[in-house]
């Protein structure tokens, strides 16, 4: 039997652990490999367990710490990887038939980072089919499954990740997000999902990737371990355009800051606009709690946008180009749900392309403004909780909404506009519903600004109501 205590606790609390060599390494690896396997039937969040060889970097971690190299918080640390990383001689599927047999030669600069900084990696995890969707109902690798309740959805496109840190089975692991891929697995699985500001990580060996907007981050469960994450990922990648050389600041030193005096806005359109109720009362309460903890809040107004759906159209366009040769060479191994996503982008002309970007641009304006009159933003990860896997449509104030497939945004409008305007982002546990589903708050701050998103976040975990909540499945159990 694995020793699922060890199995419990979050990085902040292991790596002293094993940097003291009360706990191996190789103890560690071995107890997440075993729990892997076993809820692998249950939950279906990986596609490769990568047993040997996190095996064989965990003894190696063993040796260094005997040497006496300590590669800091991360060594010895069991983590998980989204399929759409690449991996050095590992399949990588992109959770699609169209890779499933395609092997890499190099690592992501994200796997080399956390390979360097001492992680285990055990497994690549699966996800929706080309990361292109909320659900994580994959049609070749089957559903993941959400550990708080198997009928219903992790979020997507990075479930695998998000079930797994959930359940107790990685410490954390890397997703992407795209349109709230990373958050909403957050919000839906009861952990912390950070999306920083665009350009802080190297995108380099994110496969089939959009153009504009993409990101990889890490699902911890707590704010503390995503800050000790985004301390080994962050950095400019000379290799990686999209990245910025701007100095990495030391994240843990923003843990436990307070937050009293700090400005609080909270957006009067959009973000509230279409709420279940149980996510609003969530949310407003996390609010008050906020003020209590000294926060002054403040109404903000961000009316452009009412035409974020506008940035569909360049995703349209890009989504084509991305999927343009599998799309001449494979067609037949799509799903049907990103296949009918992706088509409609060869209909989209070159000025209504042009538009979107202008639209864009506009909105990235406005927040900017925004962000000059408060210190931070605070809003629903999502409308709703985890929809249930076979859910094609949910209802809201008597409104379907589509949940998977061609036009199913309602999901991610919370997330996504923070993908257009690439500032950084964090969902944290703030309760669940009448279901006993997790519910996420949404923080938002300025560019290259994460301390201080940390810095908020870690004050308001301490008083969730989500301290102390575990999923009904996860370590032991």
């Amino acid at each position: 039997m694995p020793n699922v205590d060890v199995l419990r606790m979050t990085i902040s609390e292991l790596s002293p652990k094993i940097q003291n060599k009360e706990i191996s390494p190789l103890e560690a690896t071995e107890a997440a490999l075993t729990e892997a396997a076993r809820l692998q039937p249950t939950l279906n969040s990986f596609i490769t367990l990568m047993y040997e060889s996190a095996m064989e970097q965990a003894r190696e971690s063993e040796q260094a710490l005997v040497r006496g190299e300590y590669r800091g918080p991360l060594h010895g640390v069991p983590i998980g990887l989204k399929d759409n990383l690449a991996t050095a001689g590992v399949t990588t599927t992109v959770g699609s038939k169209v890779l499933a047999n395609y092997v890499p030669e190099e690592d992501a600069e994200v796997v080399v980072r956390c390979r360097n900084a001492g992680a285990i990696i055990i497994g690549k995890e699966n996800l929706e089919e080309f990361a292109a969707g909320a659900t994580s109902n994959n049609p070749h690798y089957g559903a993941v499954h959400n550990p708080w309740g198997l009928d219903h959805v992790p979020g997507g496109s990075s479930g695998g990740g998000g079930a797994n840190v959930a359940a107790g089975i990685t410490f954390a692991s890397l997703g992407t997000d795209l349109g709230g891929s990373v958050r909403l697995p957050g919000t839906f699985c009861g952990v912390v999902g950070l999306k920083q500001t665009y350009g802080r990580v190297s995108q380099r060996g994110l496969m089939v990737t959009s153009f504009n907007g993409d990101h990889i981050g890490p699902m911890t469960r707590s704010v503390a371990d995503s800050a000790l994450m985004l301390q080994v990922l962050a950095g400019n990648d000379p290799l990686d355009p999209s990245t910025v050389p701007v100095a990495v600041p030391d994240y843990s030193s923003f843990i436990g800051k307070g937050i009293k005096g700090l400005k609080m806005g909270v957006p009067s359109n959009h973000f509230f606009d279409m709420l279940d109720s149980d996510v609003e009362t969530a949310v407003r309460a996390s609010i008050a709690s906020l003020e209590e903890l000294g926060a002054d809040l403040q109404d903000v107004n961000l009316p452009t946008m009412e035409y974020i759906g506008a940035m569909r159209i360049s995703a349209m366009a890009d989504g084509v180009v991305t999927h343009e040769e599998f799309l001449k060479n494979h067609r037949g191994d799509y799903g049907p749900d990103v296949f009918y996503r992706t088509i409609p982008g060869q209909f989209v002309l070159g000025r209504d392309y042009s538009k979107s970007l202008k639209v864009q641009r506009l909105i990235q304006e406005e927040y900017l403004r925004v962000m000059q009159q408060v210190d931070f933003l605070v809003t629903p990860t999502a409308p709703v909780p985890a929809p249930r896997i076979d859910a094609t449509y949910i209802d809201i104030n008597g409104e379907n909404h589509r949940v998977r497939g061609a036009g199913s945004g309602f999901i991610s409008r919370n997330t996504s506009p923070l993908n257009a305007v690439g500032l950084p982002a964090i969902s944290v546990p703030c309760g669940t519903n009448r279901a006993g589903l997790p519910i996420g708050v949404q923080f938002i701050s300025g560019p290259f600004n994460e301390g201080l998103l940390f810095q908020v976040a870690d004050s308001y975990e301490k008083v969730s109501p989500s301290q102390g909540l575990c999923p009904l499945v996860s370590v032991g159990q």
